[in-house]
């Protein structure tokens, strides 16, 4: 299998891959189009995947969600497929309670666990197991914001 091209990914961080973690500071008005792109990319890899979200933004502009929303059900079946899990990382107890009844919501439109984790480190630990990889040795501290 081909590897992944990382410097195509500017939306997601694929260098973990089978974990594939959003930039919080690439959600900006416009970024749909990409994320599109990069999903795709994803799903002609045909590998395994699981996408981390860390804290991220309060909102993403109406016309972004529309497009992610669209893509999303037109590769309802294909993402159902490869993407093994939607990992939400949110240190705060309450707002990642609130992570988990979102989740619930995208679990049940999608046919795609969704988990709601306090650390980027407990995510990975999900992310990897679900796509049934070992985790590449990566002893980097990364800050995702």
């Amino acid at each position: 299998m081909k590897p992944l091209d990382h410097a195509f990914f500017t939306v997601h961080d694929t260098t973990r891959f089978p974990a594939v973690i959003v930039r919080p500071a690439a959600v900006l008005p416009g970024y749909a189009a990409q994320w599109e792109a990069e999903m795709e990319a994803l799903l002609r890899h045909g590998e395994p995947f699981a996408v981390l979200y860390p804290e991220m933004p309060a909102e993403e502009s109406h016309e972004d969600y529309k497009r992610r929303g669209i893509w999303l059900k037109r590769h309802r079946e294909a993402l159902a497929r490869l993407c093994a899990a939607l990992i939400s990382v949110e240190p705060d107890a309450r707002r990642r309670d609130a992570a988990v009844q979102r989740g619930r919501g995208v679990s049940k439109a999608f046919g795609i666990a969704h988990y709601a984790v306090a650390s980027l480190d407990e995510g990975l630990s999900i992310a990897f197991g679900r796509a049934r990889r070992p985790p590449p040795h990566d002893d980097r501290a990364v800050t995702y914001g």
